[in-house]
Parts: C-alpha cells; sequence; structure tokens
C-alpha cells in the first residue's frame, strides 16, 4: 500500500533523492513503486526500517554500525519539516506501506536524527583526518629543523651575495645588504656575454674554487629533494576544523548526557562515545603540539632569513627546491 496522497500530490523533495538513492539512481514511477522488487532496495542499503533507529546508536561499523557511505547517504535525506508533518499524519499501519515509505516513517520518528548521524559521520572523519595531517606536519618540521641547521646552506648564500655585489661594483651600483629568497629561483635566468654562463655558474664556480665541501649542502636539506604541499598556514587551518568538529563531539555528549532518559536507553553508546572522546582528545593534543611545533620553526626561519612573518611557506620552501633542484644540475657539469 502506498499513502494517497503521495500519488496525488507527488514525492517530497526528501523522498525524491531518497527514491534515487535506495533505487541506484532508476526512473521510478510513484504509481509504480509497489510492484518494485524489494530486494533492489536490499541491496542498496542492507538495513531493515525497524534496524535503522537501533543502528544509529552504534559507533562503530566493526560494532555492527552503519558504514560510512550509509551514514553520508542518510545523512543527505535526513526528512524535511514537511516530510515530518506528513508522514506523522498517517493513521494506517505503517506495515502495510511500501520499504521505502517505511524508512522515510521510521527517519521522522528519530529524535534528533541530523545531529546524530552528523555525530557519527564526524566520529568516523576525525581519526582519519589527524592520520592524515601528522605526516604532512611531520615533514614540516623536518624541513624547518634541516634548514634551521644547515649553516653550509647560509654560507652558499653569503657566496651568492658576494658574487652579486662584485657584479653590482663592476656595474656601478649599491652593494646590497641582502636579498630575498625569492632570487633564488632567477640565478639561471642572469647571463653573461657567454649566454651559456649563469649567476648560478659563476656562484658554483667560486664555490668549487674556495670551499668545495660547501658544494654538496644540499644533502643536508634531504626533506627538500621534494615540492612542498601544504603550506604551514594551510595545515595550520586544517588543524583548526579538526579541534571544532572535536568541540562538536563533546558539545553533543554533554547536551544529550544531561537527558537521564537518554543514558538509561543506551548506556553502551555514552560508554563508547566517552571512550572514542577521551582517545581523540589525546591524539588531538599530540596534533596540536605539533601543530604549534611547527608554527614557531617556521617563524624562526623566516626571521633568520629576514623574509616577512606572513610569508608563505609553499613559496619558501618552493624556492629553496628550485633552488636545489638548479644548483645540482650546474654542479654536475662542474663535478664531472
Amino acid at each position: 500500500m502506498r499513502l494517497e496522497f503521495f500519488i496525488a500530490g507527488g514525492k517530497s523533495c526528501c523522498q525524491e533523492r531518497l527514491f534515487q538513492v535506495l533505487y541506484k539512481n532508476e526512473c521510478v514511477c510513484v504509481t509504480l513503486l509497489s510492484v518494485v522488487p524489494t530486494d533492489i532496495f536490499l541491496k542498496s542499503f542492507p538495513v531493515h526500517p525497524k534496524e535503522l533507529k537501533d543502528k544509529l546508536v552504534i559507533i562503530n561499523e566493526e560494532d555492527g554500525g552503519l558504514s560510512d557511505e550509509h551514514i553520508a547517504s542518510l545523512r543527505r535525506y535526513v526528512p524535511t519539516l514537511d516530510d515530518i508533518e506528513m508522514y506523522k499524519s498517517h493513521k494506517g499501519n505503517s506495515r502495510e506501506l511500501h520499504v521505502v515509505d517505511q524508512y522515510m516513517m521510521e527517519m521522522c520518528n528519530i529524535p534528533n536524527l541530523s545531529a546524530r548521524l552528523d555525530l557519527l559521520l564526524t566520529m568516523r572523519e576525525l581519526p582519519i583526518c589527524m592520520e592524515d595531517l601528522t605526516p604532512l606536519i611531520i615533514q614540516k618540521i623536518r624541513m624547518c629543523q634541516q634548514l634551521w641547521a644547515c649553516e653550509s646552506f647560509v654560507s652558499v648564500l653569503e657566496y651568492l651575495l658576494a658574487v652579486g655585489n662584485y657584479l653590482n661594483q663592476n656595474a656601478g651600483k649599491d652593494r646590497a645588504k641582502g636579498f630575498r629568497l625569492s632570487s633564488l629561483t632567477k640565478l639561471s635566468q642572469l647571463r653573461g656575454n657567454n649566454r651559456k654562463f649563469t649567476l648560478l655558474h659563476a656562484l658554483v664556480e667560486q664555490i668549487m674554487l674556495r670551499e668545495p665541501r660547501l658544494a654538496t649542502f644540499f644533502l643536508e636539506l634531504a626533506e627538500f629533494e621534494t615540492v612542498p604541499g601544504a603550506s604551514v598556514k594551510g595545515l595550520t587551518a586544517e588543524v583548526d576544523v579538526v579541534k571544532n568538529e572535536f568541540q562538536k563531539i563533546v558539545q553533543y555528549r554533554k547536551t544529550y548526557s544531561k537527558s537521564k532518559n537518554e543514558v538509561s536507553q543506551h548506556p553502551k553508546f555514552f560508554k563508547d562515545l566517552k571512550a572514542a572522546i577521551e582517545k581523540h582528545e589525546t591524539d588531538l593534543r599530540q596534533l596540536m603540539k605539533r601543530c604549534e611545533e611547527m608554527r614557531k620553526l617556521y617563524t624562526d626561519i623566516l626571521i633568520k632569513f629576514g623574509e616577512p612573518l606572513d610569508q608563505d611557506s609553499q613559496e619558501v620552501f618552493g624556492w629553496i627546491c628550485q633552488f636545489i633542484s638548479d644548483f645540482k644540475k650546474v654542479y654536475s657539469e662542474y663535478a664531472q
């Protein structure tokens, strides 16, 4: 049986979306839904309508909870206020309704459905986000540490400044006290009368003549072999997002733990939620500690090399990566 006003009035927006997910986007007419085999739905979403409420109080999929995909789907098809009003006005036996309607009625009867789905999805995504961010932050920390400790790189920059000032003097220009790291990417573009001889060649030549040990400075900067990905600023923003999402989980527990009825009905859910929060809090605290270390180290790098404090790390590390790549190519010509 199907509700008559659905046949007469058509599907609600939420119903339309639910039909699409349950029937894998097959075109199904409202008036013909009763003849659609139920197993099509079960293959797409193998949870009985009456089981849905219980599934939403199981945090982990391995404990029998919904999969991430199912949670994400249900999250998109949460009934609207109009849907809830429409279904609750039905006075007949819900078992006689089509399985899609049974699902909609079950969803309408679950309190705080949207908040519960958001909680479950966040609980699944939070540890994954922290796992993804951790190696990226550690990489930035290592880059900063290597750059800070690499005195040979500083010596190479001093040689470059000396070569540059020698050229300035011959050209009648003032001596420079320093230069921006962005200049490192332009050395191969400055050529002399011999078009194959660049400023980078002059730098490598002087180093090889005076202090050849400095020519392998790049061995101390192993983390700069690859072009940097996410920036320090971007990673910090990502950590802030994770922190805010964690606070939402904590707030959910505080809000619904006040209801003795809610806690007594689902003691395992709140026990598991508490355990998960404690674990996530430990992991988040460690992530935030590493993020703060990364930010401090990068600030120290900017100060050391005279760069603006708002200079993006992707650019700074990118300039150094390109310089190392260009330097190694010219160095290999001299080393042959």
